[in-house]
């Protein structure tokens, strides 16, 4: 079956299509903004958790990458349960189980929770995104896939903008647990609409005439996809595709303002703010231009080619003044998340019969991605604390050391991207 045949039998003019669409975008974009809220608050918590739980810069990437350690695990899963059961029935269910881990995570007072509260909220969010990429490959026609999928994504850093600032200032009104807590109900009560008023397809799809597929079909999908000779490539490119930019913003960089450059949380929310909305716009560009080039490929390598730059910049200045510190930190905010031209690269590859399975496959090693780098950069800034010491400031060495890190992984997936992903337009 190919896209193609599932446009041909859909009228996405009548409607009954547009009303469904108002109603799957919006519900799917409040769930997504609120699920980022949850994973990006890191950024900000990072000093509080450190002295109110007294956590260490190891354990600290430990209870960040716990989270996407939990994407990681259900995306595969969720890729067969979208294509078997649907994305509604799928993301709703495991919202259910978000809500648990977010209120463990919200009221826990140790190392442990913590830890455990951010894998099943991880787990449980894991759906979120790829069930609301999966449903715009059925409801819209084809040649608008790269743009609403870029769309979805960059109103999601809405939940990444609020978790900076506005956060900062929550926290300062009623806690930090109370103002978490409040983006879980909201999740919540996501969850609910999702199930009752989102569909799966619109009227008219193959998908709802579809026969679900046997077990072992499903498992021979799944081989088909990692068979595919782009797949490395993209691998490669998902890998960095938010990994690099998360480990700066998500988790280390407000610690980097404050131990290296002496600026206080106020200052360093808003500059996460700014690297957030020109995030923001970044990913809308990256889906845009993969849709008006008629190809990811330039788009990725470009936007690679500029976060390696900015990397390597960090970890090869010294003693960086802090004017030029932000202005390389803000372009390698816009520049660093180009997730939607991957996401594009991998739709052209598999017909609806693998939609689910294949856009999975993909992103599930955007959160590997994430779920190594963030304990991994742990270790590097663990490395230079003094023996016995496992609180307190980092020196300018720990963060150069990380930036290096960082610049030779992207440069690494870049590389595999452009040996084995070639592209052919569907």
């Amino acid at each position: 079956m190919s896209t193609s045949a599932v446009a041909s039998s859909v009228d996405y003019d009548s409607p009954a299509v547009r009303r469904g669409r108002i109603w799957l975008f919006a519900i799917a974009a409040a769930c997504f903004i609120l699920c980022q809220f949850t994973r990006s608050v890191t950024g900000v918590l990072g000093p509080t958790l450190r002295t109110e739980i007294g956590l260490s810069a190891e354990q600290l990437g430990t209870v960040t990458g716990a989270f996407f350690w939990g994407i990681a695990l259900m995306q595969i899963p969720s890729g067969v349960l979208f294509d078997r059961y649907g994305p509604r029935l799928t993301v709703a269910l495991t919202l259910f189980l978000g809500v648990v881990g977010g209120l463990l995570f919200a009221f826990g007072k140790s190392f442990e929770e913590l830890t455990a509260g951010m894998f099943v909220l991880g787990l449980g969010t894991s759906a979120v995104f790829m069930g609301a990429i999966v449903l715009i490959a059925r409801w819209w026609p084809p040649k608008r896939f790269a743009t609403l999928s870029a769309t979805m994504m960059s109103l999601g850093y809405i939940g990444n903008l609020s978790a900076t600032e506005p956060f900062v200032w929550i926290m300062g009104w009623i806690g930090w647990r109370w103002g978490f807590s409040v983006a879980i109900f909201g999740i919540l009560v996501s969850a609910v609409l999702m199930l009752f008023v989102v569909r799966d397809a619109p009227p008219g799809s193959d998908w709802t005439k579809r026969e679900p597929e046997p077990l072992l079909s499903v498992i021979r999908g799944l081989g088909e996809i990692f068979r595919h000779p782009a797949m490395p490539g993209l691998i490669g490119a998902a890998l960095i595709g938010y990994s690099t930019n998360f480990a700066i913003r998500g988790l280390w960089l407000g610690l980097y303002m404050i131990d290296i450059h002496g600026l206080g949380t106020s200052v360093t929310g808003r500059l996460l703010f700014a690297m957030a909305a020109l995030g923001t716009v970044g990913i809308f560009l990256a889906g845009w231009f993969a849709g008006r080039l008629g190809t990811p490929r330039p788009v990725v390598l470009c936007f690679a080619g500029i976060s390696f730059s900015c990397m390597t910049t960090l970890a090869l200045w010294s003693n960086i003044p802090t004017a030029a510190l932000i202005a390389v930190l803000l372009v390698f905010g816009l520049f660093s998340n180009f997730f939607p031209a991957i996401i594009e690269h991998g739709r052209s590859l598999f017909d609806d019969r693998l939609r689910g399975r294949s856009l999975t496959s993909i992103n599930v090693w955007v959160f590997v991605g994430v779920g190594i780098t963030q304990p991994v950069s742990g270790f590097i800034m663990e490395s230079f604390m003094p023996v016995g010491v496992t609180t307190g400031a980092l020196p300018e060495e720990a963060y150069r050391a990380l930036f290096a890190y960082l610049a030779v992984l992207v440069l690494a997936g870049a590389s595999a991207y452009a040996l084995f992903a070639r592209y052919r337009r569907s």
